[in-house]
Order: C-alpha cells, then structure tokens, then sequence
C-alpha cells in the first residue's frame, strides 16, 4: 500500500473539489389555485412583485399584475 504524505492529499482534496460540479437554483413555489380565461390565481409566492415574470411548469411564463395578500 502507497503512504501519501499530507501535502499529496492536500492537492488531491483541491483537485477533486475544482472539477466538482455543483449547481444552485433560487426557487419560490407556489398552489396554482384557478385558472380560467388565461388568468391564474396562485397561492403562496410572498415574494413575487408587481410585473414579474413567473415560470409554469412545461416552460410556459405569466405575469404577476394583480397582487393581493393571499394569492397572485
């Protein structure tokens, strides 16, 4: 069995953490409660503002314009 010094597992250790590749996303979800008429009320996204652009699920996108306390 090879003994490693500290140095050599050092820079194994730093190499094997600069190929990993970690990936974060930033998500607010919230209950799609109603849709009618192109109009979808949404329950649960607090931190949506006026004129935002929202993601549905299957790529498809709206805009936040009436906010209310309880839903978008």
């Amino acid at each position: 069995m090879q003994q490693l010094n500290p140095s050599e597992i050092s820079e194994i250790i730093k190499g094997r953490i600069e190929k990993l590749d970690v990936a974060s996303q930033a998500r607010n979800e919230g209950t799609i409660v109603s849709v009618s008429d192109g109009i979808v009320r949404i329950y649960g996204l607090a931190d949506v503002m006026y004129g935002e652009m929202i993601e549905f699920p299957g790529g498809v996108y709206g805009m936040a314009l009436n906010l209310e306390q309880d839903s978008v």
